[in-house]
């Protein structure tokens, strides 16, 4: 480990090291990259790095201790629910930034029936809402609409190009992409259904051994998020080195994904209500969850 000056608050001394992983890169938890590369991680005393898994790998890994931390809450809430020693500790995208693009010709949910929706994997955040969206509608998944698992959003841009699906689920900036593109936006799901998409998840042997150190990850995260928020052509260029968009694309993604990011660090009771009932229905249960059995916001009061 590093020695680093902790600022005026901290002594001298280790800085902790923090692994994070994420299903995929996402705006979503942009406000993480920022924070780190403004510095504010280690005014705390972390060093942050983060790391790309699939779900259900993140799952493994956060379970078995290999990472600290996912930003992959549907993630971390279904396996919560199912008993794993894991809880949400903060929100920082409190709804989710993916917009449903279509081919010309297909204009609203309804006509999606007997089509082909792409989506990033199965058991992603994309599946998940993809699905939610459907039931809103009263279009079974799988049934009246078949869902393909095609990969990052470049994967989804390439097939919507080629013909190979009609619609997709798809986040900033590839849905910036395909408008520019003549393919229509049907809807923003953020607006439909607002429940929580990115944030940090985690072990209860964490919270109940190391309280301080999730509190400071969290009062870092809440400063990046507040700067990204606040400092928007600051953000736009680092969005744009951090992903090689141009700026037009960069400037759009970020309209989109500013208004997800949480000032706060906690879900809305709306967004928990909506996370809960979702998992009622994907659940088959009678009643929908606690939200306690899934998030602990202790850290953000």
């Amino acid at each position: 480990m590093m020695i680093s000056l902790i600022g005026q608050r901290m002594a001298a001394g280790q800085s902790t090291k923090i692994h994070i992983s994420a299903p995929s890169m996402s705006l979503s938890w942009f406000p993480i990259h920022l924070a780190r590369e403004k510095g504010f991680y280690r005014s705390e005393g972390l060093d942050v790095d983060y790391v790309i898994m699939k779900p259900q790998v993140a799952m493994q890994a956060l379970i078995a201790g290999d990472v600290g931390y996912t930003t992959a809450l549907g993630s971390t809430i279904r396996a919560a629910l199912r008993n794993a020693p894991l809880r949400v500790v903060m929100t920082i995208a409190d709804k989710p930034l993916f917009a449903l693009i279509a081919r010309p010709g297909i204009n609203s949910v309804e006509e999606l029936k007997g089509k082909l929706l792409g989506i990033s994997s199965f058991g992603a955040s994309t599946d998940t809402y993809a699905r939610a969206l459907l039931r809103r509608y009263k279009i079974a998944p799988y049934q009246d609409v078949k869902i393909l698992a095609l990969g990052g959003g470049m994967n989804r841009v390439a097939a919507m190009e080629s013909g190979a699906i009609d619609a997709a689920l798809i986040e900033a900036p590839y849905n910036v992409m395909l408008e520019r593109k003549g393919f229509r936006k049907i809807l923003f799901v953020g607006d439909l259904i607002p429940s929580p998409l990115a944030g940090f998840g985690t072990r209860l042997e964490k919270i109940q051994k190391q309280p301080e150190e999730i509190q400071r990850l969290v009062r870092a995260t809440l400063r990046g998020i507040h700067y990204a928020k606040t400092n928007r052509q600051e953000s736009v260029r680092s969005i744009m080195k951090w992903t090689d968009m141009d700026q037009g694309l960069a400037d759009g993604s970020y309209e989109m994904a500013t208004s997800s990011w949480s000032a706060t660090g906690r879900a809305s009771a709306e967004g928990l209500q909506v996370a809960m009932e979702e998992i009622r229905a994907e659940f088959k249960l009678d009643t929908a969850p606690d939200p306690a059995s899934a998030f602990d916001f202790s850290f953000v009061r």
